[in-house]
Formats: C-alpha cells, structure tokens, sequence
C-alpha cells in the first residue's frame, strides 16, 4: 500500500503528484499487460507489455519519505489513527468487493456452480468440490477472512485475492513501528540515527534472507518471517528515511549516494532471488533501472524546485494522485476479469488495454470517493473537546427589569 496521500500544504506541489501518478500507473501497467498474460495465458496480445516491476517499490520510498515529513507533527495516536484510517477501510471492501466479484466470475468462467442456499454461493466450496478447474481460481470464505486478517504473508499455502494486497500489512506495520521509535524522544531523530535505521532496514533484511535464513529454504517459518514481516521490503522505507535526511541536509549527497545504490541492490536481489539460476530474466534490468530512475526522481521531487512545467496538466494529475490508493486496490484481479470477459468477447488487444485501464481508473475513483474519503474524515476527527469552565459572570443573567444582573439560583 505505498504512499497515496501527501499532506497537504499552503502550495501543493505539482512533483510530488506527479511521481504518485507514475508509480501507479506503471503498477497498473505491468499488471495488465504483463502479470495477467503470466498468470492467465489467453489474457495476452496486449500492444506493449511492461515487464518492469518498481512502481510499489518506488510508492514505498515516498512513504518512508512522509513518515519523517509528517509525524513529528502534532500528536502520534492522531497522526497513527489518521493513517490507519485513510488505509484500513478502502482496503476491507475492496476485498469484499473483490472476493465476491473473483468468486461468482471465476465460477462462470469454468462453468462451475455452487448448489443451492446462499450460504454456498457466498461462502461455500462449488458443487464440484473443485478450486482450480483452470487458472481461475474459485476463493471460498476461509480466503476471504485470511485476506480481510492480513495474513496472506504468514503462509505460503493462504490465498492472495488481489496480488496487490501485500503492500497493505508492510504499511501498517511500518507505520505502528515508526510512531513507537518516534515516542522514544528527539534523541531518536538526529541525522546519524536516522542514517544508522536507514543502512539497518536496508542491509538487515539482506543477511537475514540470503545468509541467515537461506534464499530457498522451504521451511514456512522461513516464508513467515520474510513475507510476515515484510522484511524484503524494508530498503524501500530505508529509502525514503535517507532521501528525507539528505533533503533536509542532515546527509550528504555522497552518503545519500551509497544508501540508494545499496537500496538499488537489494531490490534486486529480494525481487528476483533465483537469478542465478535464470540470469536472463526479461524483467530484472527493467526492473532494476526503473527503481533507479524512480529513486532520482523522488530526490528531485523532494530537494528540488516543483515542476512547473507540468502545471497545465496540473488537474488531471492532481486528480490521479488522489484516487491511487482506491485504483492501487482494484485494479489488478478485477482487472484480470475483465479483460478474461473481453477476451470472451472477441475483442484484442488494443481495445482491451484502454477499457480495462479505464476501467481500474473508475473504480478506483468510486472507491475513493464511496469509501476512503467519507472513512477518514469521519475517523480521523478531532474528538470535542470539553466544554471550558464558566467564568464568575456567567451565572448570572440580565434583570428582565434592569440592567443589573441577577444571580441565577439565589438573591440579587
């Protein structure tokens, strides 16, 4: 779930948008025309396919970059409640939405049925007894509360309805352990600690998976710790912490160097651990280039002036940017239906990229709009404060007789 709500500030900047909106878009690119051909083979013939895979990652790198911008602001319980809040509520039914949506159609897809009762067409297995007639898979209720829990990631036998969901239990983990680091006082927030938590979560992780642990170990317990704990993720936050320092000179550029270059390497080996084995994987440079441009572009976003050049295309982007998040959840599964219906249909390839892409973008928008939105300001508002005590001459009222006053509940 990555960084989709910048704060907002007097003179919104135009770069941080911008980057947002790029991210995503290459999420929800390489999804269509590359994820969904690999996972579903008749969902290929797309125009371009997009193998590169940097766009949550890059996500990633914004949010730590927010974390250290915004929560030394006011109270941590508010700024922890207004994350969980922007985050939590989209992402529960979206995969609700999801669940039954994959469900009913996965079940047509491979003429399945469920028998009778609704508790079997919502929950139940199909009459068949049959999850995987084709690549389709038919979810049943123990998927949807194993991804409604967040637990996906503590079991490589658990279901990932949308493939996008991983991001959102990193989130909240990181943002629960940024606010209690936080609480620990400003000896916690000097520039060479944050270094040092940076360098951690960004060589950490690499010992603990290929030296520790092993890069193949199949014990779930290995699975648990790395996947569980997001743990192949942490050099993206890393990132962002170092980019924040560097922007607000408590690093220099040539330290900030290092740490991005090491940043550059883990992704690459946490994102594909067997290229030893398949060293011409057409993905891994994409990828590994991607991120890198991603990450100059994010110092530039962050130190630089704001891109004015792109002010007349200020709202669309503007616009974007703030329905990501609700198209970062839907796009993928769903979108993997519906192009599986326009396929069906008889429609190719260039036809079906822009209605699916148009598509994730809709739904997206009505996600935002339905739900993130009215869930945060409602969750995130400030409780009422007590009512002040009255002062001395509030007990007292105007003489209806004169202007004198009258003691309320005695004599004048």
């Amino acid at each position: 779930m990555p960084s989709f709500a910048v704060p907002a500030c007097r003179s919104r900047r135009i770069s941080w948008d911008a980057v947002r909106v790029i991210a995503v878009l290459s999420v929800v690119l390489g999804h269509i025309t590359h994820q969904g051909p690999l996972s579903h083979g008749e969902l290929g013939g797309y125009p371009v396919e997009v193998t590169a895979q940097y766009g949550a990652a890059a996500l990633m790198v914004v949010s730590g970059f927010f974390i250290c911008q915004t929560i030394r602001r006011g109270d941590l319980r508010r700024w922890l409640r207004g994350k969980i809040a922007r985050l939590l509520p989209a992402y529960l039914v979206a995969v609700v939405v999801t669940y039954l949506v994959m469900r009913l159609a996965s079940a047509a897809f491979n003429g399945q049925d469920f028998g009778g009762g609704w508790w079997n067409l919502l929950f139940g297995p199909t009459a068949d007894g049959q999850a995987w007639v084709s690549t389709w898979y038919v979810p049943v209720g123990w998927d949807l509360l194993v991804n409604v829990f967040m637990i996906q990631g503590w079991h490589n036998g658990f279901i990932w309805l949308d493939g996008s969901y991983w991001t959102l239990p990193v989130q909240l983990m990181v943002f629960s352990c940024a606010a209690l680091v936080f609480a620990g006082g400003p000896r916690l927030r000097g520039g060479r600690r944050g270094e040092a938590m940076a360098w951690a979560m960004i060589a950490g992780p690499l010992v603990l998976r290929f030296w520790i642990i092993g890069a193949h170990n199949p014990s779930p317990w290995a699975y648990a710790v790395i996947n569980g704990l997001g743990l192949h993720r942490m050099h993206a936050f890393g990132a962002g912490i170092a980019i924040w320092l560097w922007s607000r000179d408590r690093m220099s550029g040539r330290r900030l160097v290092l740490v991005l270059a090491a940043t550059v390497f883990a992704q690459d080996q946490h994102l594909y651990p067997d290229h030893v084995e398949v060293p011409g994987d057409p993905a891994r440079l994409p990828s590994v280039i991607g991120f890198a441009v991603m990450l100059v572009t994010i110092c530039a976003a962050a130190k630089g002036p704001d891109w004015t050049f792109l002010r007349p295309l200020a709202p669309a982007i503007t616009w974007l940017a703030g329905i990501s998040y609700g198209v970062y959840l839907l796009h993928q599964e769903l979108g993997y239906l519906l192009a599986k219906a326009l396929v069906e249909a008889g429609l190719g390839g260039w036809v079906r990229l822009p209605l699916v892409l148009a598509a994730s973008i809709g739904l997206g928008w009505s996600l935002t709009m339905a739900v993130e939105r009215p869930a945060y300001r409602r969750l995130s508002r400030r409780p009422p404060s007590p009512p002040a005590p009255r002062a001395p001459q509030d007990d007292f009222i105007p003489s209806p007789k004169g202007p004198g006053p009258v003691s309320v509940g005695g004599p004048s």
